[in-house]
């Protein structure tokens, strides 16, 4: 009888089993499988907790190399973004320089315009005329000479050192009093002096060529922009339409005076509240008039630009100083 306890061949003991009819004989070789098959299944848990252990060292070194990278990128990204911010930083005070140069340039411009204007005004016309005038007395006629001396009016058809009428906003509407102060100041015949010549352009003068109002005009937009376009929802590319709903107003007012209220929760709809606030803020905060009517802007989907020009001048000349102030405190802190 062979010895079955050492026998390794499964399919071998399988051979015996079938040959066999002894029953102890039998026992024996039916222990002797299930032993084979319990250490077969041992070494087949073996190399499955190996290859677990080995696949878990995997994932960890490569969770190690993630994490190596990922360190890696975010100290790259933070470079960039450290650069790009200090770029950013000297494009942004370049840019802002550059704004002031040509906000005091234009001021300078606009000073000359005036004193144009102011020249031209005060150079009125004096002309005389003589009237006969030939009467029937008793005895015959009589004949009487009478001078007349009159004085054209100045620049834009008013008499230099007479006072024009003024409208306030409300009496009338402030369209009104812009429009009556517009072609007032209008020359006659609708031509604008030639300011070039004016100064001496090309006749030997050695003036200065002015600016044209259209630059001025696009150089307080441009610093309209950079007080409000970077308000979320708001954005300044005209002096019409962009302020039609009060926000570029509050806007404007709040970039100086960020505590006077909190702009996220202003409403664009809501445009006889927003007109009421900027102009209320800005008269209380700032000392500015309120050139324009807050009727009249509700009423009005495109307010007139000339009107809202003025009033966005009187914001300038007021909070341009006030920010230079404040620079100036904290370069001395």
């Amino acid at each position: 009888m062979p010895s079955y306890e050492t026998m390794d061949d499964e399919e071998e003991l399988h051979k015996y089993l079938s040959k066999t009819e002894d029953f102890e004989e039998r026992k024996r070789i039916r222990t002797r499988m299930r032993e084979l098959r319990e250490i077969k299944n041992k070494e087949i848990e073996a190399r499955r907790i190996q290859r677990e252990k080995e696949n878990e060292d995997i994932i960890k070194r490569r969770h190690e190399q993630a994490d190596k990278q990922k360190a890696k990128t975010l100290a790259e990204f933070d470079k960039m973004a450290k650069t790009a911010s200090e770029q950013h930083n000297k494009t942004l005070q370049a840019s802002e320089a550059s704004l002031k140069e040509k906000i005091r340039r234009a001021d300078e411009d606009k000073a000359r315009t005036l004193a144009v204007y102011d020249d031209l005004a005060k150079k009125g016309t004096t002309t005389t005329s003589t009237v006969s005038k030939t009467e029937e007395i008793p005895g015959g006629t009589r004949t009487t000479v009478i001078k007349k001396t009159e004085t054209s009016a100045g620049f834009g058809g008013v008499a230099y050192g007479a006072k024009p009428s003024a409208a306030k906003p409300g009496a009338g509407g402030a369209m009104a009093a812009f429009k009556k102060m517009d072609s007032a100041s209008a020359p006659p015949g609708g031509s604008r002096p030639n300011f070039m010549a004016a100064q001496g352009r090309g006749g030997g003068g050695g003036g200065k060529v002015m600016r044209s109002p259209s630059a001025i005009k696009t150089m307080l937009l441009e610093w309209c922009k950079s007080k409000i376009n970077h308000y979320e929802g708001i954005e300044v590319t005209n002096f019409s339409s962009s302020w039609n709903n009060g926000m570029a107003f509050c806007a404007l007012i709040h970039n100086f005076y960020p505590d006077a209220f909190d702009i996220t929760k202003l409403n664009p709809k809501a445009r006889r509240a927003n007109f009421t606030l900027a102009f209320d803020t800005a008269e209380k905060l700032a000392d500015i008039a309120p050139l324009l009517d807050v009727e009249d802007m509700v009423r009005m989907k495109n307010p007139d630009w000339k009107c809202v020009f003025t009033y966005v001048q009187s914001f300038y000349r007021k909070l341009h100083n006030h920010e230079a102030n404040k620079a100036k405190q904290t370069s001395e802190q």
